[in-house]
């Protein structure tokens, strides 16, 4: 049989530069003063680097006259997947109004892109590289790279170099780290040059284990290259993935590798440098407090077991394998939790979380469990149900494939006003954070059909081989699927799937699996027809230059947009959109460097391309809330107001928490020429307005003037009542509720004898201790207004004076319940909480005053005084 590796048909030692570039520096590369996103030069290498490879086997199919891909059976589900994926975004790019098609094409083309070439690219790639067959590879330079390389990279903090200009090359280039990172690469070169299968694995186990083993120092507040400790995601360690549910997942779908190669190792060096990996590993999975992963990895590993072949290799190394397994499960429980106390567990922690926030079936409610909540379920939960929504409204095709950000915002915005308690779990989500999900509403029953599909024909396949193939083929194929299965397992409540190189791991292990179960030395058939294939081969090489050249337009826009954004908050408005211009100019569809263009328009007083710009923001992704409302403010200064009127419409359905939306929708409607004849959608807008803030007064004011003026008396007594109640010292609203109720002849008005009882009640609150009679009193002002949390708060003062203090928190977080920014209310509980002794508690409520205040110096000293105390 003739050896996989001859006649190889494109340049290894080039081949080896890109793969090298896409396994080991676009995953630890990464830049904190180039781009506003630290990590966006990965992204743009990894893409570039695949479609580099891409076009070497496309070349050399132009030269070879074949295809240089073998034949696989995946290739029918994944074309059709390709293909519903297209007709699902032009259904719907066709399905909806124009306003949204820019946005709409920008990010189809994003998640398109995504798509083809970092996942199928990376699959195919990986299918192109066959396995070597023997065991030759060099654990020893695999561990002298993790070990040597990463111990320089403590000598960078001593050594880097500091200021600087701000020039591209100026940015890119410290000496001592290009050195270190030529050393690296180099070594990684001479390790990949024959790119067999093997040797890429190794790579990307090798990076793995690097970035595992830097985000561990993270966790234990050891930095070796930002200039100070950065946790954006808490203490939860994001090493050099920028986010720890993406590393977490890069691990997940190499770990079972890992403990497989370990399971069979032969010399000590082996067994040290697998152990390592493995280690490091498990180390990261535990830094990253990911309880998705951790779902993911067990997952793989039952997987992994539950074949006779490892269980086999497991039991015969057993006097190596038992006591290393138990270590690894022992340092799993005892990992310390995120705090870094003296024996607390990670694990533990985070596992009790979920008991103690979802504590049953009723939790499982946008409502919460009885009105509680927990915030990383209850926002998934969020998120899942915009997601089902989406797929119901078409459910062959779903919304579009690549329409998730775009259309999110719009689902999110009703749920938040149906069901109050989940308001401040507002959020931007990219995916649904569930792979079925995912593909259901985007690309309905069809694309998820698909999507089924393909992966049921590869694991069918797996089974299939595993029956047939020998004890050694067996062996090599199951962690590859046992890592597939776990991160399918991890993405039922993840997103990394669906980002740069945790994605790129599990095509390509998927394009390994794939090799290796349909045979390697299948031939390359050779083309039917000749010239039809040609100029297909053509095109896929123009589109790869294409594709080269559009990701290093995108890098050059990201550049010039942290130019621009950096140069916005020290005040260079003039300079900072002179750059912003710029970052336009290389790439016109990225909603965030648009939106800051128009913002450093507006602040220069140039109104007409402030607009403009937030136009050209909205044509990248029409689904931010912000946009809308400042695009409405222009055009408002510019006495626009229908228009403005429009946008902050929208602007309330995305995000209807946005007060200031409503109250400048009210001016507009406030400003008419005509009000009378403005009444009915004044009417129509402040109805929902006060939906959204049922205890703002001015709110129900408003509606009750336009009521009144759409002659609907009572609707008019009703918003003044209401009103009323949630403000009783408003004495407009009084005036205005006494004056409805005479024209209306109401005797007795309830409303203003509720008004009276509180004015009653709060004169006694200052002039006498309460007394049993005082409160029940306070009880009956609160049952007959159980929405007023004015009542609530005036009883929980009488209460506090009464001495019952148990009582009056209770008021009190209910108060803070309804209307999370009344830091009125959170003064007196975190008053109460220092009463009653619990430090921890007050301090949490200081905390939370000052996150909404922050310029409150005597909340600041009375939080510093507790500072010190247990």
């Amino acid at each position: 049989m003739a050896d996989p590796q001859d006649n190889f048909p494109v340049s290894r030692g080039l081949l080896a530069v890109l793969l090298g570039t896409a396994f080991f520096v676009s995953p630890l590369l990464f830049f904190t003063g180039l781009t506003r996103n630290p990590y966006y030069l990965q992204i743009v290498l990894l893409n570039v680097s695949l479609l580099g490879a891409a076009a070497l086997f496309v070349r050399a199919s132009l030269r070879l006259g074949a295809w240089q891909l073998r034949p696989t059976p995946l290739s029918v589900p994944l074309a059709a997947l390709a293909l519903v994926y297209l007709v699902s975004f032009l259904f719907s790019y066709f399905g909806h109004a124009a306003f949204f098609r820019p946005a709409m094409a920008a990010e189809g083309l994003r998640a398109g892109l995504f798509f083809l070439v970092n996942c199928l690219g990376a699959f195919y790639l990986a299918r192109s590289l066959p396995f070597s067959g023997d065991d030759d590879v060099r654990a020893g330079g695999w561990l002298a790279l993790i070990l040597g390389w990463g111990a320089l990279w403590f000598l960078f903090p001593f050594v880097r170099a500091t200021g600087g200009g701000d020039g591209l090359l100026d940015r890119l280039t410290d000496p001592y780290g290009l050195l270190v990172w030529t050393a690296g690469f180099t070594a990684v070169w001479l390790l990949i040059r024959r790119v067999r299968q093997e040797d890429i694995l190794h790579l990307a186990l090798s990076a793995g284990a690097i970035a595992s083993l830097y985000g561990i120092l993270e966790y234990f507040h050891v930095e070796l290259v930002w200039a100070k400790l950065v946790n954006p995601y808490g203490n939860r360690a994001v090493s050099t993935f920028g986010n720890p549910n993406f590393i977490s997942s890069y691990v997940v779908v190499l770990l079972p590798l890992a403990a497989s190669l370990l399971m069979k190792a032969d010399t000590r060096v082996k067994r040290f440098y697998y152990g390592l990996v493995f280690l490091s590993y498990e180390g990261m999975l535990m830094c990253s407090l990911t309880r998705s992963s951790w779902i993911g990895a067990a997952a793989a590993f039952i997987f992994l077991f539950s074949f006779a072949s490892h269980r086999k290799v497991l039991k015969a190394n057993r006097r190596f394998l038992y006591p290393f397994f138990a270590a690894a499960l022992a340092l799993a429980v005892l990992w310390p939790a995120d705090s870094l106390k003296p024996f607390s567990s990670g694990l533990v922690e985070r596992v009790a979380q979920v008991t103690s926030g979802v504590g049953g079936p009723s939790a499982v409610s946008l409502s919460g469990d009885g009105g509680k909540i927990y915030s990383s379920f209850h926002q998934r939960l969020l998120i899942w149900t915009s997601a089902w929504q989406m797929g119901l409204e078409s459910p062959l095709l779903g919304k579009g494939w690549g329409q998730f950000e775009l259309f999110y915002p719009f689902y999110q915005g009703r749920l938040l006003l149906n069901f109050p308690v989940i308001r401040n779990l507002r959020t931007h989500a990219n995916n649904a954070h569930n792979e079925v999900l995912e593909q259901w509403s985007q690309a309905g029953l069809i694309g998820l059909g698909v999507y089924l599909w393909f992966l049921a024909l590869l694991f069918y396949g797996f089974l299939r081989f595993y029956r047939a193939a020998g004890e050694e083929a067996r062996y090599g194929a199951v962690p590859l699927a046992a890592g597939l299965a776990g991160m399918l397992a991890d993405n039922m409540l993840n997103v990394s799937l669906h980002f740069a190189v945790p994605a790129l791991a599990f095509w390509w292990v998927a394009g390994a699996l794939s090799l290796k179960i349909s045979g390697q030395t299948t031939p390359c058939p050779a083309w039917r027809r000749p010239a039809a294939a040609r100029g297909l081969a053509w095109l896929l090489l123009a589109a790869c230059l294409a594709g080269a050249w559009f990701w290093q337009r995108q890098f050059m826009r990201e550049f010039h947009y942290f130019n621009g954004f950096r140069l916005m908050r020290v005040g260079n408005v003039a300079a900072a959109a002179r750059e912003l211009d710029a970052a336009w100019r290389s790439h016109s569809r990225e909603v965030n460097s648009n939106y800051e263009m128009a913002n450093a328009y507006v602040r220069s007083g140039d109104l007409d391309k402030g607009a403009w710009a937030y136009g050209e923001a909205l044509k990248s992704n029409a689904g931010y809330d912000e946009i809308y409302f400042n695009t409405a403010i222009v055009l408002k200064r510019l006495g626009r107001l229908d228009q403005a009127r429009a946008y902050l419409q929208t602007s309330t359905i995305i995000n209807p928490l946005n007060r200031q939306a409503w109250q400048a929708i009210a001016e507009i409607h406030l400003a008419a020429p005509d009000k009378a004849a403005a009444a009915p959608a004044a009417i129509a807008d402040m109805s929902e307005a006060v939906r959204a803030f049922p205890h703002d007064a001015t709110m129900w004011n408003t509606l009750g003037y336009f009521r009144m003026l759409a002659k609907d008396y009572k609707g008019a007594r009703d918003a003044y009542g209401s009103g009323a109640k949630a403000e009783p010292e408003n004495r407009m609203l009084g005036e205005n509720l006494a004056g409805v109720s005479r024209q209306l002849g109401v005797k007795d008005d309830p409303d203003l004898a509720w008004l009276a009882s509180y004015g009653r009640l709060a004169s006694a609150l200052a002039s006498q201790q309460p007394d049993e009679r005082l409160l029940a009193r306070a009880d009956a002002l609160v049952a007959a207004a159980p929405g007023s949390l004015r009542a609530l708060s005036l009883r929980a003062k009488l209460l506090f004076k009464a001495g019952r203090l148990d009582a009056a928190a209770a008021d009190l977080q209910a108060v803070l319940a309804a209307d999370y920014a009344d830091n009125s209310a959170r003064y007196g509980l975190a008053v109460i909480y220092e009463k009653k002794g619990d430090i921890q508690a007050a301090r949490a409520q200081w905390h939370a005053f000052l996150d909404l205040e922050p310029g409150n110096s005597a909340v600041a000293a009375r939080m510093k005084a507790l500072a010190d105390k247990p």
